[in-house]
């Protein structure tokens, strides 16, 4: 019986890339640009503009942040981003007694 085999170069494609926040910021900076919201929801020009900023951020230039991602990854991490800010905003509003927190690049963006 052979153990199966496991190809390193298999691995290397399959690496897992973790946001940081210049990789967010490159992020909402290339989604307002595009703007794909602009499209109906589940057209093949909104598929086509997430694609468009996949390929920018994989073809960017820049060493540092180096991105592997595709659209789908983008377009669920844009929704996590939205998701937490307006957690955040909601947490601020019940809150009491406290002045909320200067905003930041993410708050112009989102």
């Amino acid at each position: 019986m052979a153990a199966p085999s496991t190809s390193t170069s298999s691995k290397a494609c399959n690496s897992v890339m973790f946001w940081t926040h210049d990789h967010e910021a490159i992020l909402c900076r290339e989604v307002v640009n595009v703007n794909p919201y602009t499209s109906k929801k589940g057209s093949t020009q909104r598929s086509s503009m997430w694609e468009k900023i996949a390929d920018t951020l994989n073809k960017s230039k820049c060493t540092v942040p180096k991105f592997r991602v595709d659209k789908r990854s983008i377009r669920d991490h844009v929704g996590i981003l939205v998701y937490k800010h307006k957690k955040k905003l909601l947490a601020e509003e019940k809150a009491t007694g406290i002045t909320p927190d200067e905003p930041n690049w993410k708050t112009y963006w989102i």
